[in-house]
This record gives C-alpha cells, structure tokens and sequence, in this order.
C-alpha cells in the first residue's frame, strides 16, 4: 500500500467523523479511536515495505543487476504527503480533545445537579455530594370504633366515666420534612393536624429538633422529639401491632417523653447496642406552668441474639422527674401530677380514662421498665413489665403501681417482622408480593393477641370496707386484645381489632333520685367491663 492509500484512509476517517450515523459521543470516539490505529497500522507497513525495497535493492546490487531509479514524477513528494497526514492527524486530535471536554463538562454538570427520588411513595432530594437532603414525611390514620357497653352497668358505674363514645376521628394526621445538613447535621420536622380534643391533642408538634451525626454511631439531639422510654415505646407510630400501644407502657411514655417534648440528650445506635439519655421538661401542647417539670428519662438495649432466622433483643428503661411542675409562683405552690390511660383505644371523643392516679402533689416521680422482644421467622413475641412510684409533698410516703403486658403475631403469608437498629425495635412486616388484582399477590397477612394489666390501686383494701389509710383506689383495668392486620404494600396497612376491657374500682356509686332511686353507696364496685370493635386504615410515607 502507497501513501496515497493512506491519504485516502485518512481522509475516510475524518468523513466518518463528521457523519450523521455516529452522532453519538461514545461512538465517534470510538471510531476515531479505530481509524487512528488504522492510520498507524497503515504507516507500520508503509515503513516495512520500504525497509523491503531497500534490502531487495541491495541485494540485486550486489549480483550486479542495476536497478533504475523510481521516477519522482510518477508519485507524490513525500514532503506534501507528510504534510497532509500530519494536518489530517491533526484534525482528529482537536476532534478528540472537544469530546473530552464536551464530556468532562457533561460529568461536571452531573455532579452538580440535585437528584430526586421516590422510594415507597417518599421523595427525597439529595444533592450531588450527599451533604443535604430532605425527605418528605406523612402519616395518616383513620379509626373507626364502637364500644359495646351494659346500659344497666352504665346507670351504676355513672361515678367512672363510662359512656364512651363511639365514632369515627383521625388518631394521626402528621406532615414533615427530615434530612441532612452539611453531612454531619440532621433534622426532622414534624406537624400533626389530627386531634379533636378528649383523648386526643388537637393540632401539635410532634417533633421539631437538630442532631449532630458527626460522632457516628452516636448522635446528639436537641428540641422537641419523644425521649426513648423502651422497646414499645420506640416503636414508631405506624409500625405498632395494634392501633394504641399497650396501658403499661403508654403510661411510663407520657411521665416525661412522648410527642412534642421538650429535651435535649444524646443516643447510641450501633448494631447490637443501643443506649439513650434526655434531660426534658414539659410539652410544646402542654397548658402554661410557672415552672416546667424537669426529668432524666432513658433506655439501654442489646440485640442479645440474631442471625438469618431470629432476633432477641432486652430493654431497660427508667424516668425520674427530679421537679414537678409547680402551678403557680410561690415555694409552697402545689406540684400536680395524674398518671391515667385510656382503654388502649382514642376514638372516643370525652376524654375518658377508666383508670388513674387521680391529681397528686408530689415532690419526685420515678419509674422504670424492663422487656424483650424475639423474632422467629413469621412469629413474633414481645413482653414486658413497669413499675411506677410517686412521692408525696406534704404527706409521707409514697404510691406504687405497677403494670404489665405481653403480645404476640403470626405474619400468616410467611413474611418477618424487621429489627430496626436505628431504635432498637421492630416494623412492620414488608409484604414480598404486593396486592394487586391484575397479578397473584395479596399483601401481607398478620394476627395477632395481646393481654395488658395497667393497675392504680395501692393498699385500695377490699370491696365494701374503707379506704385504708395512705390507700388509693385508682383501679385496674385488664384488656384482652385480638387484631387482624393487612399490609397491602409496604405503603398501606388496615387494622381490625377487637378487645374486651375490665375494670375493676372501688369507689362510691352516686345517690339516683325519682322511683327506683338510691341513696350513695359507697365503697362499691364503680367498674366495668364491655367490648369494643375498631378499624384503622393508615398511609405511611
């Protein structure tokens, strides 16, 4: 092959780069790639073929056969030639360094752009090192629920509250945003709109604080959150088996941490341990105080056994409120405190509590707790005991309550519940074939029981005798609770429950006038005991 063939292939190449069909970045470069070897391989043999002639010349010369010189004329000046492939070379080299760039300024605007993503129905924008984010949250719940109750039981019992009411509210309507900041800083913001008063709090802040992540896996957090307090208490909202978590629990919970608590503390969230301490005061929805309550609260947590199949984890939790909140100014100012729950169930819209310390001065409140929880594949089983204890001012001594729980799930359609390092506690089953009419799937399936005994009674002594001294008779309410939970997709979850509460009291029956009336009885049976039925649809972004 001549030069001019190189010339050619040359020219050929700088055409194919300039064509329509290799428009495509990555193409042109690699057919600029291919045609530069092309080229080289070409001036390879062009130099092999002269060193040929040269050492064939040499060898006719030396046999004496002259060989005539090849006539200039009839080829190209080499110089021109040389010329030409070199502008052509040239050519491609300004070529490649435009894709480059043209490249390197892609990649460049890449980095800088923020990306978007939705997982689950959750979007989140991140920026393009990662140091900033923002998720949105929300979270819906709707219940519906009747209470089943003895109308001749209600006429008797008139002295506790009884006639709850049935309906229809919104347990949790909650919005927000949470993310990273400057990629050591996080934060969460946290409105729920839900709450029509009675058992619930109308429109709060459920959590509005900043975290520094920079001491990884340990994190300090300052503003208003719910201070760790247990395993059942650091389930989250949308993740609990029933649609209240258990009396025990919900009570300790409430003495100082909760929604919307004020506090600041640290929290240590590695793979198998996880520890927790708050200094808090009151609730941002809390009515004003003169001084606001001030507490330690805090939990320690080890994932004692786990692999494939199975999780065990132990909880310690304790609260000590070393301030009551004095309700007005002056040192000898009352410090009121109640400890009640509801019947493990809010619809109803009075605000009853069937169960309570009643309104007691104390000087300190105390309480702790200790659970477990094991995972087996699809069962699931989780217990735990609580013991309360307030100290009375002006008064000696002091009241002790205590409750206790246990429940246990079957996740029918074979799926696990998840532990969850970040708060040492469990979620939800994920459903492995969604819903869906046009394919096979049904969701995720889970039954599920619990027992809880929440008791308010101390020295309460017995039925129709009176109240020792230094007694209190704030009752004990007993609920058997029984639920059928639906996972359509990991977005979606419907919850059917039913439950049957008993709550024994002592205390005294109020006088009835008109016929068939009655005069005060005291120290009588003031509970009762009824069912209830109840629907939850909830969406969890």
């Amino acid at each position: 092959m001549n030069r001019i063939s190189t010339i050619l292939l040359a020219a050929t190449a700088w055409g194919a780069l300039c064509a329509p069909a290799f428009a495509d970045d990555a193409a042109i470069e690699r057919r600029l790639y291919q045609m530069q070897r092309m080229i080289d391989a070409q001036q390879r043999q062009i130099e092999a073929q002269k060193n040929e002639i040269g050492s064939l010349k040499r060898a006719l010369g030396k046999r004496g056969v002259h060989v005539a010189p090849v006539e200039t004329v009839e080829t190209p000046a080499p110089a021109p030639l040389a010329a030409r492939v070199d502008a052509q070379q040239k050519q491609i080299d300004l070529a490649l360094e435009k894709l480059e760039t043209q490249e390197s300024n892609a990649r460049i605007a890449k980095q800088d752009a923020t990306s978007v993503t939705i997982v689950n129905g959750r979007p989140t924008f991140t920026s393009s090192d990662g140091r900033f984010s923002a998720a949105i949250r929300m979270l819906g719940q709707y219940d519906v629920a009747y209470y089943m109750q003895d109308k001749s039981a209600l006429a008797l019992a008139a002295a506790n509250g009884p006639d709850l009411s049935s309906g229809a509210n919104f347990r949790r309507l909650q919005l927000g945003v949470q993310g990273k900041l400057f990629g050591d800083w996080s934060y969460n913001f946290n409105y729920d709109f839900a709450g029509s008063g009675g058992t619930e709090t109308p429109g709060h802040i459920q959590a509005a604080y900043v975290e520094y992540d920079g001491l990884a896996p340990l994190a300090f957090r300052i503003g208003a959150y719910p201070a760790s307090n247990g395993l059942e208490d650091n389930t989250a909202s949308p993740d609990t088996i029933f649609l209240e978590r258990n009396s025990p629990s919900d009570v300790a919970r409430n003495i100082a941490g909760g929604d919307g608590r004020d506090g600041m503390g640290f929290i240590y969230a590695a793979d198998r341990v996880y520890a927790a301490l708050s200094y808090t005061g009151d609730k941002i929805q809390d009515s004003g105080v003169f001084d606001e309550q001030q507490a330690l609260i805090g939990r320690l947590s080890g994932l004692v056994f786990s692999n494939d199949d199975t999780n065990i984890v132990l909880s310690g939790s304790g609260t000590w409120v070393f301030k009551v909140a004095d309700s007005a100014a002056g040192p000898k100012s009352p410090r009121p405190i109640t400890l009640s729950d509801p019947p493990e169930l809010t619809v109803d819209n009075t605000g009853t509590k069937l169960v309570t310390s009643g309104s007691l001065n104390a000087t300190n409140v105390w309480q702790w707790g200790i659970e477990s929880g094991a995972q087996w594949q699809n069962l699931y089983g989780q217990a735990g005991y609580f013991a309360y204890g307030v100290d009375q001012r002006g008064a000696p001594g002091a009241f002790n309550f205590d409750g206790w729980y246990a429940q246990a799930t079957w996740v029918i359609t074979g799926e696990s519940r998840t532990y969850n390092t970040a708060s040492a506690a469990f979620t939800n089953p994920k459903p492995r074939v969604p819903f869906s009419l046009a394919g096979d799937g049904w969701g995720a399936w889970e039954v599920a029981g619990r027992f809880s005994d929440m008791d308010f009674n101390d020295n309460a002594g017995a039925l129709g005798h009176p109240l020792p001294a230094g007694g209190l008779r704030g009752g004990d309410q007993r609920i058997w609770t029984f639920g059928l939970n639906w996972y359509p997709n990991s977005v979606l979850k419907f919850e059917l429950q039913y439950q049957n509460v008993d709550v024994g009291r002592i205390g005294t029956i109020p006088a009835l006038a008109g016929p068939g009336g009655h005069p005060a009885i005291a120290n009588a049976e003031v509970g009762q005991s009824f069912d209830t039925i109840a629907l939850r649809s909830q969406i969890s972004l």
